[in-house]
């Protein structure tokens, strides 16, 4: 093969190469939960008690929802699992176990290693929404109320009783 058929491959094959790097790119509709979950990650130490665990400070805020470790071993020989302890989340804490085997901590030893807090997801700010006053109830005219008419009652005793009888002894 010539030479100038060598670099008019290169070049075809550079053409191509980038038409499909820019028919990727721009296809790319790739995009986070919305709203986003809160996120605390950092890299730490600490030394584990006698059943391999120890309790690390995080700025969270909040309880998370999952933390995610990842044991960093300074040395070949120094390898250990490391896991989260169930039921140990707390707004501000969280515990680690290290363990060189199922059966195994590591126990008062220094232990490196990174984490991501996640919590639920940062809602925006609520605005309070505008509420409807409620009709306030007209008044109610009360009916008018009658009150009986008295009987006129006689000053003066009656001359006769009923019955025809006299008002003197006799």
């Amino acid at each position: 093969m010539k030479t100038r058929e060598k670099v008019a491959l290169a070049a075809g094959g550079l053409a191509v190469a980038a038409a499909a790097g820019t028919v990727f790119a721009g296809t790319s509709g790739a995009v986070g939960p919305s709203p986003a979950p809160s996120v605390q990650a950092a890299e730490t130490s600490c030394v584990t008690d006698g059943a391999g665990m120890c309790t690390v400070q995080h700025a969270l805020g909040a309880v998370p929802a999952v933390v995610v470790v990842s044991a960093n071993t300074p040395g070949q020989f120094n390898a250990y699992m490391l896991n989260t302890v169930q039921g140990s989340y707390t707004a501000t804490t969280f515990q680690v176990r290290a363990m060189f085997n199922q059966t195994t901590p590591k126990a008062g030893g220094a232990i490196w290693f990174s984490y991501a807090a996640y919590g639920g997801a940062v809602s925006p700010p609520t605005t309070p929404t505008a509420t409807t006053p409620k009709p306030t109830p007209k008044p109610t005219t009360p009916l008018p109320t009658t009150t009986p008419t008295p009987t006129p009652t006689p000053s003066d005793p009656p001359s006769s009783l009923p019955g025809g009888g006299s008002t003197t002894g006799g």
